[in-house]
């Protein structure tokens, strides 16, 4: 039995579930620990029961034995891919992250599946999702401020994309396609309307579950992402297989990772 802990904003926690996913398709039995994420406030909270997966949760039991050392528990060293954490045997207890699809990028197909919505998207969702499809070329852009900008420790470990990245990535963008429609995505669109003046750009502006508006990034056939593992997945989720995808070149203030995929643009 291997255990992967589940804690973070619904991004973190979709990592945390890709790389418990990979590990099953290993061979190993895998449960996923929810007992830190329910009791967790920021970010909503535990967000993986909206969609349709399959690992279970750990036993209250199993994990007080992972806590007192009898299972013995693994923690990412990293923000970089470790492959020894895909070559785990035996009992297992596993903490970190994992930034990156090296874990599970063979796993692609059955993740797609498996991070479909359960319940019905709101109207407005399905209002978006119509233009989003009634635009011949668009591309998702998402501008990442909250808590990366009023929680002084997450803005020394983020940081935030500035405006010249977020220009550069719409020139590019616009230099394959000069009519491409921006759908624009933000915890602060008030913010993004003033200081990042776009021509064709929709501005999702709505009430409805993050899940919703991650599905209607990945709709978009191309993505423009911040340094935030929610648009990453929008991203990621993206099946246009022409996609272009823009990522900061930097994705952490000062230290090394591998989450932005080789196949991306790094501005």
């Amino acid at each position: 039995m291997i255990i992967v802990r589940v804690l973070g904003g619904l991004g973190n926690q979709m990592f945390q579930y890709a790389f418990a996913k990979a590990l099953e398709q290993k061979g190993h039995k895998v449960q996923i620990d929810l007992s830190k994420i329910k009791k967790y406030k920021l970010h909503g909270g535990y967000q993986l029961d909206k969609y349709q997966i399959d690992l279970k949760p750990a036993n209250i039991f199993s994990v007080f034995l992972a806590k007192i050392g009898i299972i013995k528990s693994i923690k990412e060293k990293s923000s970089l891919f470790d492959k020894n954490l895909l070559n785990v045997n035996g009992r297992k207890y596993m903490k970190g992250y994992f930034q990156t699809e090296k874990y599970f990028k063979e796993t692609r197909e059955i993740l797609l599946e498996q991070f479909q919505k359960t319940d019905k998207n709101a109207d407005s969702t399905d209002e978006f999702s119509k233009k989003i499809k009634e635009t011949a070329s668009n591309c998702s852009l998402h501008v990442r401020r909250g808590d990366y900008v009023s929680n002084s420790k997450n803005h020394t470990i983020h940081g935030v994309c500035d405006l010249e990245y977020y220009k550069r990535a719409i020139e590019y963008i616009l230099s394959k396609d000069a009519q491409t429609t921006f759908f624009i995505f933000s915890d602060d669109i008030p913010w993004t309307k003033e200081n990042l003046k776009i021509k064709n750009a929709i501005y999702v502006e709505h009430k409805c579950t993050p899940h919703e508006d991650m599905y209607l990034m990945s709709l978009c056939k191309n993505n423009i992402t911040a340094n935030s593992s929610f648009s990453w997945w929008g991203a990621w989720l993206n099946k246009n297989e022409e996609k272009t995808v823009v990522s900061p070149k930097e994705w952490y203030v000062s230290k090394e990772t591998n989450i932005i995929c080789e196949d991306w643009i790094k501005l």
